[in-house]
């Protein structure tokens, strides 16, 4: 094999075709630079095909961002985000938006820190510099937490003993009174819109995603009637349930996502639980068995709750999806 075969490195290189093709060069210049004006741009004197019309969102989506969330207690906590970015083509004659922009954008305002600040700084200039009178943006993360097991504790401690902090069981053992935790972790999204002509200019969006079980009302009557009619073993069915639900909020007055999380805890108390030892598959059992739920006894339950919190002006708006899935 001849020198032109060989990568600098001396090895082989099997991806060179020059052999076939001698008026191209199969080597890569990475310190060769262009000028702008060396490079075509597609945007000047465009083609168009199709039909003349403006376009409602055109962007990237998902584009990887590293993110640090304050958190309710004060704390940050970095996490790596899926954003999404759009913003209206509006000129039917312009052949597209420059979609690099919006990237680089993003990484400027919102990495550091996420706050409804930087959310509003990147749709406002999204839309000032691509043209447009409405700009998205929206950014998709796991966000962890702590769950409190059902009822195995925490290891006792010597002082809680001395102090008489404990609880004492029928057979005298001790016990701590504080629950073991758990770390769970929730699928949330925090979304800003911008809409150059309408009364609220932005708007800012969060939804959580609650995971529970919920126990069929109809398969629980079946299964008791089953057993107290003819003595036969029989149970009702749980499902693995997803409740989405999305709050149109006031930057001035934060919901955050803890609350968003503790409102569905109280009002749906079977959430899936992390930290399962026999007495706390016991008490979920029994939990379950306590909070029978079709899928539309747990949205109304939970848009009760949210209905309050827009009377109190907390949110402005507010919608919720859930999905029962069938066993």
């Amino acid at each position: 094999m001849s020198e032109e075969h060989q990568a600098p490195n001396g090895k082989y290189n099997y991806t060179d075709y020059s052999s076939k093709m001698g008026d191209l060069y199969f080597r890569y210049d990475q310190y060769y630079y262009p000028l702008d004006d060396d490079l075509p741009d597609p945007q000047v004197d465009p083609i168009l095909p199709g039909a003349r019309v403006p376009l409602q969102k055109v962007g990237i989506a998902p584009v990887d961002l590293p993110i640090t969330v304050m958190r309710r207690d004060g704390g940050l906590q970095t996490l790596q985000s899926k954003a999404s970015l759009y913003c209206s083509l509006d000129d039917p004659d312009a052949k597209g938006l420059n979609l690099s922009r919006l990237y680089l954008l993003m990484d400027q305002t919102i990495r550091d820190q996420l706050t409804n600040e930087g959310i509003k700084n990147t749709l406002k200039e999204m839309a000032k510099k691509q043209g447009s009178n409405n700009a998205y943006c929206k950014l998709r993360f796991r966000y962890p937490w702590t769950q409190k097991a059902l009822r195995t504790r925490k290891p006792l401690n010597p002082w809680d003993v001395e102090q008489g902090n404990y609880q004492e069981l029928e057979d005298g053992s001790k016990i701590s009174h504080e629950k073991i935790e758990g770390q769970i972790a929730y699928d949330v999204v925090i979304e800003g819109r911008y809409h150059r002509n309408a009364e609220k200019e932005i708007r800012f969006f969060l939804t959580v995603d609650y995971v529970y079980s919920s126990t069929c009302p109809c398969s629980f009557e079946l299964a008791h009637t089953a057993t107290e009619m003819r003595e036969a073993a029989a149970n009702a069915h749980s499902q693995r349930s997803i409740m989405k639900t999305t709050v149109e909020y006031d930057p001035e007055n934060l919901v955050w996502i803890e609350d968003l999380v503790e409102l569905h805890r109280q009002i749906i108390p079977t959430e899936v639980q992390v930290i399962v030892k026999r007495r706390d598959e016991q008490a979920f059992a029994e939990l379950n068995g306590s909070n029978l739920l079709f899928s539309e006894d747990a949205v109304r339950l939970v848009y009760g709750e949210l209905d309050k919190w827009h009377d109190e002006g907390k949110i402005f708006d507010f919608t919720i999806s859930t999905s029962h899935e069938e066993s």
